[in-house]
């Protein structure tokens, strides 16, 4: 059973500590039987940092228009029915992605600010300029803000495809993103630079060598890296390899659309030897 102690312990070898800001990705479920729940998870988390950000995404608020741009993953008019059951954003509208139990529970904590995006949103403590700088058409914004302050990103239990900072390097790099739209209280607000598939982002960990921190709490694996290490080091593979961090599966809908895109650029720009 992971104790108090030891979740403290855990993170302050991760190199986590009171004078860092640290974005966290944590799925309890997978950290094993903690004594006293996720209420002592979260109590030992802030008693070691005391900048604290985690996401609290709704998708709930998610609509889809008649018509919108091509290449775009979505099948317009197909939601005419679901967009009825769309949930307005609001800031005390619960996070509704998977794994969040402590993300819920932060957002609940007294004093904690939340942004205002109404899909891909987060939560935090003595972070409050840096939420506040999100908005609709700047999603990353919290993750460029933390880089500016040395912030670090951690996984506790969480898989690599969790690590939304990763998107933001796919932004950096001019990687094919998307367009969603969601409801809010002053009407459905359009909401570009939404992220493609996550599942090739355990791929980045090769690149990090001795800059990814990894201990063993209990039976889970919890990792940290610096925020401009991971992005940085992101963008450059991106930009070295224009497929680099796609997933593997053939199957997967959004990452063969950016192969198809990059394909057709990169076929555009040939040009033959004289």
């Amino acid at each position: 059973m992971i104790s108090y102690r030891d979740i403290a312990v855990g993170l302050e070898k991760l190199g986590l500590n009171r004078s860092t800001p640290v974005l966290a990705h944590i799925a309890a479920a997978r950290l094993g039987e903690i004594r006293g729940g996720t209420d002592t998870l979260l109590g030992a988390i802030l008693g070691t940092i005391d900048n604290l950000m985690m996401p609290s995404f709704t998708t709930a608020t998610m609509v889809v228009p008649l018509v919108g741009p091509p290449d775009n993953f979505i099948e317009y008019g197909s939601a005419s029915a679901a967009n009825l059951n769309a949930s307005i954003f609001t800031r005390d509208l619960p996070g509704d992605q998977p794994n969040n139990e402590v993300s819920e529970l932060l957002r609940k904590y007294p004093g904690v600010y939340r942004s205002a995006h109404p899909i891909l949103s987060f939560t935090g403590l003595g972070l409050d300029a840096a939420l506040a700088s999100q908005t609709p058409q700047d999603p990353y914004a919290p993750i460029r803000r933390l880089m500016e302050l040395k912030g670090w990103v951690a996984l506790l239990g969480a898989e690599p495809a969790e690590n939304f900072s990763l998107h933001y390097a796919e932004h950096l790099a001019n990687r094919k993103q998307f367009v969603r739209w969601a409801l809010t209280e002053d009407g459905i607000v359009e909401c570009p630079h939404f992220p493609g598939c996550p599942d090739g982002f355990h791929k980045i960990n090769y690149y990090l060598q001795d800059e990814l921190r990894v201990v063993t709490v209990g039976d889970s694996t919890w990792s940290a890296v610096p925020l401009d290490v991971l992005v940085n080091s992101a963008v450059a593979l991106i930009r070295d390899d224009p497929f680099a961090l796609l997933c593997n599966s053939l199957s997967c809908p959004r990452c063969n659309l950016v192969r198809k895109l990059i394909k057709n650029q990169i076929s555009q720009n040939w040009q033959p030897e004289d």
